[in-house]
């Protein structure tokens, strides 16, 4: 019966503690929560330029997939890789989140441009479960070590996640 009280603690307090609060001006509460991360699969949507990314573009997916739980991602050519999560708050509205990736080493584009990292603001809603998840779609974006996702709330960074690319 001890055991049992005990991974139970483990449990609510894993829960507890994997969510982050922030108070903002406009919307009042937001608590942040990590959902899953890990492999996806995905299906293409839309693309827009990006011109802070070594590809020129950012992609908005139709449809994504966490397949396995795991921080560790082959490094190949349209691997895709990332995290689910969602910002609870009192009304659903669009907040500002910041995303941001850093490479394990400079990535140097096709032009011969060179990027350390990839840092952009994006529309979400509260209430609902979003995705922000890295593909592979060149093959100078295959970088082995350790690729950083942190997403920042208010300027407050509410997630902060190492995938290791192998």
């Amino acid at each position: 019966m001890k055991a049992f009280f005990t991974i139970l603690s483990v449990f609510f307090f894993q829960v507890v503690l994997s969510q982050t609060s922030i108070t903002s001006k406009a919307y009042g509460e937001l608590v942040f929560k990590e959902l899953d991360y890990g492999v996806a699969k995905v299906k293409g949507g839309t693309t827009e330029q990006l011109s802070s990314s070594p590809t020129g573009t950012h992609g908005w997916l139709e449809d994504f997939e966490i397949v396995k739980v795991s921080d560790s991602v082959q490094a190949k050519q349209k691997a895709n890789f990332g995290v689910v999560y969602i910002v609870n708050a009192k009304d659903t509205v669009d907040i500002d989140v910041v995303i941001e990736w850093i490479y394990p080493e400079k990535i140097t584009n096709e032009k011969g441009d060179k990027f350390k990292s990839i840092k952009y603001t994006t529309k979400r809603p509260t209430n609902i479960p979003s995705a922000s998840s890295y593909s592979l779609d060149e093959p100078y974006e295959i970088v082995k070590g350790n690729w950083q996702l942190n997403i920042y709330i208010e300027k407050k960074r509410v997630l902060s996640r190492t995938f290791i690319l192998y």
